[in-house]
Order: C-alpha cells, then sequence, then structure tokens
C-alpha cells in the first residue's frame, strides 16, 4: 500500500510538470462559459481549446500511465472531454476576488482538477 501511496504522489508531481509545459502554461478557464462560448473565444488567439485525449497522447502525457486507462478513469469521474485555456497569460493570479476558482467562472485548471488528474494517474500507473 505504501509503494501505490508514493507511486501516486509523484505521478501527481508529474501531472503538475506536465500541466506547466507548454500547451498548459496558462492554465486559466471560464468554468461556467458554455460550448458555444468557448467555441467562439478561440476566434481569438488568446484562447485555445485542448482535448484531454489530445494530452493523453501527447509528449507530455507522463511515462508509466496507461492513456486509454487514464481517458476512461477521467471520463468516469466527470473530468471534462476538453478545456478552452488562455494562452497568453494566467488570469486573476493573486487576485483576492472571492469568486475566483468557485467552479463558476475563471478557474484554473490545477485547482479545478488537480486531485481527478493525481486520481487518474495513480489508478492507471503500469
Amino acid at each position: 500500500m505504501p509503494r501505490r501511496f508514493l507511486a501516486s504522489v509523484a505521478l501527481a508531481a508529474a501531472a503538475v510538470l506536465a500541466m506547466s509545459s507548454t500547451a498548459f502554461g496558462h492554465e486559466c478557464f471560464i468554468a461556467n462559459r458554455s460550448a458555444q462560448g468557448d467555441a467562439n473565444a478561440t476566434h481569438s488567439s488568446r484562447w485555445a481549446t485542448l482535448t484531454v485525449a489530445d494530452f493523453a497522447h501527447s509528449p507530455d502525457f507522463p511515462p508509466g500511465v496507461d492513456p486509454d486507462c487514464f481517458l476512461a478513469f477521467w471520463s468516469s469521474h466527470g473530468g471534462p472531454d476538453a478545456v478552452t485555456l488562455r494562452t497568453d497569460k494566467t488570469i486573476g493570479e493573486g487576485s483576492n476576488n472571492p469568486n475566483l476558482g468557485n467552479g463558476k467562472g475563471l478557474d484554473h485548471l490545477e485547482d479545478a482538477f488537480g486531485p481527478l488528474i493525481g486520481a487518474a494517474f495513480g489508478a492507471c500507473a503500469l
């Protein structure tokens, strides 16, 4: 049991590193924006939609984790198929706004999905 726990912690740390890669360099998103709103946001060069499937099959995905298992775990535990992220800056960093990170407006990927990413990595470690 302790070995699996340590592997989960290591994989969660890898998730944070992966999310800080080029693709996830600025991980702000609007939690309550509609699919149409996300699609319209990508008309700006400042927003991009990244799919979880693309992440799972990218070089940024940590080795030692089964990508298909990760996708199945992610989806079955309520993770979104895609997230539209701000690409040019981190919005709200250092803000005292009480609505930041509450799942209803501006949120950050790590805050919103960090535990799910860590759990998925831990469950799908090879």
